[in-house]
């Protein structure tokens, strides 16, 4: 499914975000984390993994951390400035958001 359902018909249609939204909404919001970066060498790489289950949003993105940073708090701040810009921006709350860091900045 490439859409989340935010109503359903109602007589007159129902509607739906599609989760290209979705992904564009984490890409900015990843843009505007201190603290982390992503691979600028690899163009065609999509850090961000949308997917629709059931209705269900989980997100799942591949982030390096800079050196110094702490690496917990940096993956829950990340987590969480996702879950709020999705639910500020579309009314519709993610059940899951995974952060993979996939390296180091130094």
């Amino acid at each position: 499914m490439d859409y989340v359902v935010l109503k359903e018909n109602n007589g007159q249609g129902r509607i739906v975000i599609n989760k290209s939204v979705f992904q564009a909404i984490a890409d900015i919001t990843l843009k505007d984390i201190e603290n982390i970066s992503q691979d600028p060498a690899n163009f065609a790489y999509k850090p961000v993994t949308i997917r629709v289950d059931d209705n269900r949003l989980r997100i799942e993105t591949d982030i390096r951390v800079k050196y110094g940073a702490s690496v917990n708090s940096t993956c829950g701040l990340v987590q969480s400035k996702i879950y709020e810009n999705i639910a500020f921006m579309t009314g519709f709350k993610p059940s899951e958001i995974k952060v993979n860091v996939i390296g180091f900045d130094i």
